[in-house]
């Protein structure tokens, strides 16, 4: 007896749920990672001595943490547009399949 083609379609839908949820994992784990690195430019931008204090009489020192407070909070709000973006598709995707 030859099962292989009653299973087919359960097979088919086992494996797309695994990618599915395979993608899930993968987009979280990305958005964590992301958000990590965005926490630590904006703690490194208030952190420590001046950064090189003998350039620009420290004026640079200034720059410098804006710039990583600046990066640090931008991928923290890039972040939230991309989960914002993701779930309005998830949504739009719902309603247009019912």
């Amino acid at each position: 007896m030859n099962n292989t083609l009653e299973n087919k379609p359960t097979i088919i839908n086992r494996l797309s749920l695994l990618k599915n949820i395979g993608k899930i994992i993968l987009r979280i784990i990305g958005a964590g990672l992301a958000l990590i690195v965005g926490l630590w430019l904006i703690m490194a931008s208030n952190m420590g001595p001046a950064y090189l204090p003998h350039i620009m009489n420290g004026d640079l020192d200034f720059w410098i943490r804006m710039t990583l407070l600046g990066v640090g909070l931008g991928i923290w709000i890039s972040i939230a547009v991309w989960l914002l973006w993701l779930i309005l598709c998830y949504f739009h995707d719902l309603i247009r399949r019912h």
